[in-house]
């Protein structure tokens, strides 16, 4: 999670960066700008991450849990085909 939350800041300072050059602005107004959008993006990226993370693992389990449930009817199909 550490990894994607620096991404996104280093992505907001860059975004931020190039809109303030874009727009002419003076370098500490540049500066600032590219420090907000860095914190912003960071935070979204880390929530984002959060989200993404726990859908995975819901997906996961949804599938562990049917293949389970299918293993335990598993037995009973077999020992009926076997007598």
């Amino acid at each position: 999670m550490r990894k994607f939350m620096i991404t996104g800041a280093l992505l907001g300072f860059v975004i931020g960066g190039s809109s303030g050059v874009v727009q002419r602005a003076s370098g500490g107004e540049v500066f600032w700008r590219a420090a907000v959008s860095a914190g912003i993006l960071g935070i979204l990226m880390r929530w984002w991450w959060g989200v993404w993370r726990r859908s995975l693992h819901e997906a996961q389990m949804k599938r562990i849990n049917a293949m389970s449930e299918a293993m335990s009817k598993l037995p009973t199909e077999v020992e009926r085909v076997v007598n």
